[in-house]
């Protein structure tokens, strides 16, 4: 919070301000000069530090070098404004000409000081700033009535995502975080508001889910959920609005319904094949797939349309950017066991043959009723994925008889060695449609 300090005749503010500076020693005279005002300074010297602080929203201004070595202040800035973050920015830089501060300010900074420059000058733009701040509009009132237990579940009360969208119920709630029902008021429009719990707030928990609403936003494709916005509240709550799907999990189907007719089933089966090898051609990996990441929603004629949910995994494949901020360490394993490939069980380095792998498990169970692995416990399935055969379909549905054609298919497709398996999603793809036009079904 932003404290007026009242001295003699005169107002001074006192803020949390970051400092990033690569300049070990002007960033020390900078943090005296702010501290002696009495204002709260945290300093750090390279850009991924600076943006790991700044994408927190907990200080009231940040001051930032345009030229670091890893990743630089404009790079940062445009990050954190295109994540909807409102922190104040003074970027501070050698970069004299016209140009380059009319790019400093475009991309969002609040003001500009340029290298070499007097502590006094710099002292008046941080109080310019924060008196702006001081003064700013009160928090925006949210839309609706009655909905304040909805509201509060997010940490939402006083947030311009609460006065965008009337927040309705929250339909979904797991372990690290909210789903919401909500409605754009002027769109007339009903979506879906994924948030992180505030006990989630870590870095690598904020830099996954930003890494999940850039991997959907990058697609568009029927079998895959639309992302519309994302940012972080005032609040510090990471949020993604997503279209709205009415339907149900295809995990809650097979429940109800034990396993599908062969022919829905691979017709479903090649729409997520069909959205997987879009994820894919735009360097997509999901690595998470498995019945309940699947929605089936109904289609204007009736028939169920799959849709591709939940990329909280996804892994951008940016072979160029060296980077990249390590999110995971090494051997460290995600995913779900029934549906994980063997060198995901290893915590080997994935590509899409490894979603090859997940699919055909999701196929097997969806024609089946049963993963082609089970144990009564975790470790025992991914053990089993790595040592076992799988399950053929005569050992686990002997009253029904299967294409020999299909039964090949997702063999290779659970080969444990990638070599051996399908080397695309679009090779997997199409020997099912070759399955699926023996029996009739429509695709």
């Amino acid at each position: 919070m932003i404290v007026l300090v009242h001295g003699q005749g005169d107002a001074s503010i006192m803020a949390k301000v970051l400092v990033v500076d690569d300049d070990v020693e002007l960033a020390g005279m900078v943090e005296d000069w702010l501290m002696y005002e009495q204002h709260n300074v945290t300093v750090v010297h390279t850009g991924f530090e600076g943006w790991s602080q700044i994408q927190t929203n907990e200080y009231e201004l940040a001051i930032l070098d345009w030229d670091l070595p890893d990743l630089n202040g404009i790079d940062i800035l445009k990050r954190h404004r295109a994540a909807g973050g409102t922190t104040p920015i003074i970027m501070l830089t050698g970069h004299g000409t016209i140009d380059d501060k009319a790019e400093g300010l475009d991309s969002g900074a609040n003001d500009y000081v340029t290298k070499p420059f007097h502590m006094k000058e710099l002292s008046a733009r941080v109080r310019a700033v924060l008196r702006v701040t001081a003064t700013a509009a009160p928090p925006a009132k949210p839309l609706g009535t009655g909905n304040e237990a909805v509201l509060e579940k997010g940490n939402l009360i006083g947030t311009s995502l609460a006065a965008k969208y009337e927040f309705l119920d929250v339909i979904g709630e797991g372990g690290v975080g909210l789903v919401f029902k909500a409605r754009h008021p002027h769109l007339d429009r009903i979506v879906a508001i994924k948030m992180l719990l505030p006990s989630e707030m870590s870095e690598e928990m904020v830099a996954r889910f930003e890494r999940e609403a850039r991997a959907i936003s990058r697609l568009n494709h029927p079998n895959v959920i639309t992302v519309h916005d994302f940012g972080i509240t005032e609040k510090r709550m990471p949020f993604m609005v997503m279209e709205f799907v009415e339907g149900k999990a295809l995990d809650v189907v097979l429940q109800e319904q034990d396993y599908l007719p062969l022919d829905l089933g691979l017709s479903l089966m090649i729409q997520v094949c069909d959205g997987l090898v879009h994820a894919h051609e735009v360097g997509v990996l999901h690595r998470d797939i498995k019945p309940s990441n699947i929605m089936l929603q109904r289609s204007p004629d009736g028939l169920p349309v799959p849709k591709i949910l939940d990329f909280g995994l996804a892994k951008l494949r940016d072979h160029g950017n060296q980077k990249a901020v390590v999110l995971t360490q090494a051997q460290q394993v995600f995913g779900s066991p029934p549906y994980m490939s063997p060198e995901q069980v290893r915590g080997k380095t994935l590509d899409e043959r490894s979603d090859v792998y997940s699919m055909a498990c999701v196929i097997f169970e969806v024609v089946t009723g049963y993963p082609p692995h089970v144990g009564d416990t975790a470790m025992e399935i991914m053990i089993k994925h790595l040592e076992e055969p799988p399950f053929t379909f005569q050992e686990v549905r002997p009253e029904l008889t299967y294409p020999p054609e299909l039964e090949r298919t997702i063999a290779r497709a659970l080969e444990k060695d990638p070599a051996n398996r399908h080397q695309t999603m679009r090779e997997l793809k199409d020997d099912i449609q070759r399955v699926a036009a023996v029996i009739g079904a429509r695709f």
